[in-house]
């Protein structure tokens, strides 16, 4: 019998201010690779922060630096991470109900085999002054929110409903759009720390810890309120297309998925004993849907244009020196199909590929790029077949298998009837489709995008 392909393995020391890595593990220096901004982490600085926030905290920068640090095999999707970290309670979170739900919820996320050991600390970390934020009393939900197009429409939609009841909580580190006056009593302005590789370059992309880092820093402030539920913002092509039918040969990306948020509440629950409940307002509509909402209930306000949704770095996707989204990768794409079917149009200069209607990927291009490589090609490929695809889901013959088993994963997680559940799903399926074909025939029969979609067929 064959024996599987061995995971690649990194060990991790998570190492405090003049301490010493223990012998055969990488260290992670607090300080150095996981910095805390003093003044951001004020901003979580309620009544109720303990050190197990703190911690929490410490936690989720530990799995971004160990994510990002060992790439993973060209044969093999999941890796092994041995991680030990210093907390202030090693005691709760040896605890086998917190490890393992913490375990649990990262081997679904990441695809990877993650192990911890927690130890004291031998120092405490210093506690944030308490007399400058001012926390609301009353919050009803707290939703994470970035430069992304779904969290700035959605973030605009829940706060017409609910107003001063919806706290907003940045899970990026820049701060342009927020004062100085502001930031000094308006919480949550700022994710609190930044991770460092020693190396300054990542040696993985895939980045699927992010939705670890945006259920803990989001949980983290509702906890901090007292608020009952966070809101995740992804409408439904960005939330369950990647779990039912995953973008090339990757691992499904549960970032968004409510099975994954499950997971994240036992974990919570476990740790604080805290109930929070995860809120899918976008679950069942497309983001083409919940763009044109947004437009119409908030009009001028609804500054969507300014959103960006390309995962490329800058040295990627630059014309002329500066920096576009690629227009081609499969957030984009579904960006580009989303306004569309909003019935918006965007100028051809916000992406390096202006036009799709080009009989050529290559010259859909602008014309002073060059940065041409065969992986961004496969990118591109991949992305137009991935939403193809997400469109014929429902006449496939392999449908009702997924359906059946989807469906009982959501109704669980989601605690809602499973005949909701499919009934649901098959209206968002059947809106996408008329999407996007209405998109890709607007392309017309000459366009790449078409020729990728009928080569395929």
């Amino acid at each position: 019998m064959t024996s599987p392909l061995p995971l690649k393995e990194l060990a991790v020391d998570v190492v405090e201010a003049g301490a010493r890595r223990r012998k055969g593990m990488v260290p992670c220096r607090l300080g150095q690779n996981i910095d805390f901004d003093l003044e951001a982490l004020e901003s979580y600085s309620s009544i109720k922060w303990q050190t197990t926030v703190y911690d929490a905290l410490v936690v989720a920068a530990v799995v971004e630096f160990c994510d990002r640090s060992l790439a993973r095999s060209a044969m093999n999707w999941g890796r092994k991470f041995l991680v030990h970290i210093p907390v202030h309670d090693p005691d709760k979170w040896s605890e086998k109900t917190v490890t393992r739900a913490l375990v649990e919820a990262l081997n679904l996320l990441t695809g990877d085999d993650w192990h911890f050991e927690f130890r004291a600390r031998k120092a405490s970390a210093e506690c944030p002054p308490q007399d400058r934020m001012r926390f609301p009393s009353n919050a009803e939900a707290v939703l994470a929110y970035s430069d992304g197009m779904d969290s700035c429409a959605v973030a605009g939609l829940e706060s017409n409903r609910l107003g001063r009841r919806l706290v907003r909580v940045r899970v990026g580190s820049k701060q342009h759009d927020v004062s100085k006056k502001d930031r000094l009593r308006i919480p949550f302005t700022a994710l609190p720390y930044s991770v460092k590789l020693d190396n300054g370059r990542n040696a993985e992309n895939s980045a699927r810890s992010r939705g670890f880092k945006f259920s803990v820093v989001s949980t983290m402030a509702a906890y901090l309120i007292d608020a009952p539920s966070v809101i995740v913002p992804e409408s439904g092509q960005g939330a369950l297309a990647p779990v039912f039918l995953p973008v090339g040969q990757g691992y499904e990306d549960y970032r968004s998925y409510p099975g994954f948020t499950a997971l994240m509440a036992r974990f919570f629950n476990a740790l604080l004993g805290y109930q929070i409940q995860y809120r899918f307002p976008r679950l069942w509509m497309t983001k083409g849907e919940t763009l044109r909402e947004f437009v119409d209930v908030c009009g001028s306000e609804a500054r969507w244009a300014t959103t960006r949704s390309c995962w490329q770095q800058s040295r990627q996707v630059a014309v002329s020196g500066e920096r576009r989204q690629c227009g081609v990768c499969a957030a984009c794409m579904l960006r580009r199909l989303s306004v569309h079917a909003a019935g918006l149009n965007e100028p051809p200069e916000t992406y390096v590929w202006e036009s799709l209607k080009a009989a050529t990927w290559e010259s859909g291009a602008a014309k002073d790029f060059a940065s041409f490589t065969l992986a961004l090609r496969e990118y591109s490929i991949a992305g137009v077949l991935h939403f193809e695809h997400f469109a014929s889901l429902r006449e496939s013959v392999q449908y009702e298998l997924i359906k059946r088993r989807r469906t009982n994963e959501l109704a669980r997680s989601l605690s809602e009837p499973p005949a909701a559940v499919a009934q649901n799903l098959d209206r968002l399926l059947q809106q996408h489709a008329i999407e996007w074909s209405v998109f890709t025939n607007d392309l017309g029969s000459r366009s790449f995008v078409r020729q990728w979609i009928d080569d395929a067929l």
